[in-house]
């Protein structure tokens, strides 16, 4: 068994890379480390008890260049009779419509063939064949771009069903090996030219920096393990603290302000669902930390709320989730108000003695109001500027933001809350109370309004 084969098994061994049995997918470009890649996992293959297939992925980028390479690949499979799978998109295209560089595009398109041929294979692992180089040069990228201790820790070794088994190899070592072994392989041409950002960094800093420490890159991927070790830990203990401290998607403000940094990063990350910038995540801890109870801040699909002492995570509502369509409830009818799982009973009845000894108002879910005091039509809409009532037992006008905040009503969930009025302003609110401007005596005609969930 040669040297690099020996590496790259006890590697694999170490990050518990292969699978006892069943299918390994392996991405094959035809290019110098991928052709590297299969050469080791037939021979490894061999004394295993798995088995190997190849996908590959044309990008449609380089013509003529790009048909090549699949069909060497193709025939080199025929050669050694492994399946081999293949797929292609326009690469430049979805680029464009979506907005992406032509580098993410094409590793979004790979990625999802990749996925969907290893579910239609049945596949337990998909291998690709990044090396140590690719690790480092993928280390200055996320350092350029301002990344942390999980941008510094570069490619992982393993990520769900995704193994790198040549990532402790470099580059200058699978040379090496293909040469020994006289494998074939064919060059990229688009790989010359300093068009994409990986390039410039392969070709121009890397050898700056390796002016400095030739070994740059085996310094990188020791750097790489101790980031890769300490992101590890350090996002254990914000996991402990949203399983110990948070409720779905919420949390006390004042617990994630008082964090480390390091750890409240994290939490605030995990909760968003996402990668955050460092700005954004600042942002949402001076909202934990801030005064303001009803505080709110906007995030990439999403929006954080405070909510008096709690701070909440929510996707970013709707036009139409911030208040809903009015009804006007006419007796002898119900209505529905979808959004909110309400319906909206109203009747005629007589005002008794026995509806005040019962205190049907006590929830606030049933109203009554003296039909003769009611000014026009009844409607039942969402709180508007400068609402106000007089609620029954209370000595003065106060307005509905005046009672929502002395309630601790979320600021995002008061046009939500259903205001029953008349031509002449506010009778009553939704589980808050009623007015006393129609409040009836017994032996009065009133119109009864029933809110039920439904």
């Amino acid at each position: 068994m040669s040297k690099l084969i020996s590496k790259v098994l006890d590697y694999s061994d170490e990050y518990g890379m292969l699978p006892e049995s069943g299918l390994v997918l392996l991405c094959v470009s035809g290019g110098a480390d991928s052709m590297c890649l299969l050469e080791v996992m037939r021979h490894i293959s061999y004394e295993s008890g798995f088995s190997i297939a190849v996908a590959h992925y044309n990008h449609l980028l380089r013509g003529e260049e790009s048909d090549r390479d699949e069909t060497f690949v193709m025939e080199i499979c025929e050669d050694h009779g492994i399946p081999f799978y293949s797929g292609r998109g326009d690469v430049a295209n979805f680029a464009k419509k979506r907005g992406f560089s032509i580098e993410e595009a094409a590793r979004n398109m790979r990625y999802e063939f990749f996925f969907n041929t290893a579910e239609l294979t049945g596949a337990e692992r998909i291998a690709t064949a990044h090396t140590m180089d690719d690790n480092a040069e993928t280390m200055i990228l996320n350092l350029a771009r301002g990344a942390g201790a999980n941008g510094m820790s570069g490619i992982p070794p393993v990520r769900d069903t995704v193994i790198r088994p040549l990532l402790h190899v470099s580059r200058n070592e699978v040379i090496a090996f293909i040469k020994e072994r006289e494998i074939p392989f064919v060059n990229d041409s688009s790989n010359s030219l300093e068009i994409h950002t990986r390039n410039k960094v392969r070709r121009s800093i890397i050898p700056l920096i390796k002016d400095i420490n030739p070994r740059f890159n085996e310094a990188a991927s020791a750097a790489a393990e101790i980031f890769r070790a300490d992101e590890e830990f350090i996002s254990e203990i914000a996991n402990i603290f949203i399983h110990d401290c948070c409720v779905g998607l919420t949390t006390e403000a004042s617990g994630l302000a008082v964090l480390p940094f390091s750890v409240s990063s994290r939490v605030i990350r995990k909760l968003y669902g996402g990668n955050l910038s460092f700005n954004h995540v600042k942002d949402v801890i001076a909202l934990c930390a801030g005064d303001n109870p009803s505080a709110s801040l906007s995030l990439p699909g999403m929006v954080v709320y405070r909510e008096y002492s709690r701070v909440i995570f929510d996707e970013k509502p709707k036009d139409s989730d911030n208040e809903f369509a009015p009804v006007y409830p006419t007796t002898g009818n119900s209505f529905i108000i979808l959004g909110l799982g309400l319906r909206i009973t109203c009747k005629a009845v007589v005002y008794s003695e026995n509806m005040s000894k019962l205190e049907i108002n006590k929830e606030f879910t049933t109203f009554v109001f003296k039909t003769i005091d009611i000014c026009g039509k009844i409607s039942v809409r969402s709180r508007r500027e400068g609402d106000s009532v007089k609620l029954i037992g209370q000595s003065g006008t106060k307005t509905l933001k005046k009672l929502f905040i002395e309630k601790r009503i979320p600021v995002r969930k008061r046009s939500l809350i259903p205001v029953i009025c008349d031509d002449e302003g506010v009778l009553g609110v939704y589980k808050i109370g009623a007015g006393a401007r129609a409040a009836p005596m017994p032996g009065d005609p009133v119109t009864m309004i029933i809110f039920e969930e439904i």
